[in-house]
């Protein structure tokens, strides 16, 4: 029996069919190879984000660290320096028969959330020559409202300025209080509170000689 022969037209048609059949295979291999692509860099992505997380947390506490053990170190130097400063002069501390202080303004006024800026002197009025510390921790500025303390210059730790003052000395130091209150532990002063408007009080008080005192000043914050 002969072979029937297939008519041009049908076979192009089946042509058709293998091609398109061909094209959505390749296609359907494609998008799976995408899909896996996809989710095997998404995977890496987030491994590599927690990775760079952690670097970076590392290296925050790590200087962190390193810039308490350099404070730390600072005060520590600052200290022996003041100790064979005091040993090498055979000075003794300036008590109130030595020293008085004395606070001004020049501008007693600001408005919430501005600043004051002080002079704060310590004169040496005695006969005899003794040492003091000149540090805004030695000598400290006190603002008041009533009985209430509300910033001190000591809040934080600050490190010792020995000075080896003699009959007629005098040392004057610019310090400023952007008027805010201080707290319990020791902050910088962009993250303290604000005070509000009203009439605060500030004078210096010598650390170790309560007794030395400058004379109050009244200050405005509108």
């Amino acid at each position: 029996m002969a072979k029937r022969r297939m008519s041009e037209k049908k076979r192009r048609m089946y042509r058709r069919r293998r091609i398109a059949a061909a094209l959505l295979a390749v296609l359907f291999l494609l998008v799976c190879a995408g899909l896996v692509w996809g989710v095997g860099a998404g995977i890496r992505a987030l491994r590599g984000g927690d990775g760079r997380q952690g670097a970076s947390t590392s290296v925050h506490q790590t200087a962190k660290t390193k810039s308490q053990d350099k404070d730390k170190d600072k005060q520590g130097k600052d200290q022996k320096r003041n100790a064979d400063k005091k040993r090498s002069s055979g000075a003794p501390d300036c008590g109130k028969e030595d020293l008085a202080l004395e606070l001004s303004a020049p501008n007693p006024s600001t408005g919430v959330g501005g600043s004051i800026d002080f002079t704060a002197t310590i004169r040496h009025k005695g006969t005899g020559s003794c040492l003091v510390d000149g540090s805004d921790g030695g000598r400290v500025l006190v603002i008041t409202s009533g009985e209430d303390t509300v910033w001190r210059s000591d809040a934080c730790p600050v490190g010792a300025r020995a000075l080896l003052m003699a009959t007629g000395d005098k040392d004057m130091q610019t310090i400023t209080w952007h008027a805010d209150r201080s707290q319990d532990s020791c902050q910088p002063d962009q993250k303290l509170p604000r005070v509000k408007a009203g009439s605060y009080q500030a004078k210096l008080v010598l650390k170790a000689d309560s007794h030395v005192v400058s004379q109050p000043v009244p200050i405005m914050v509108q």
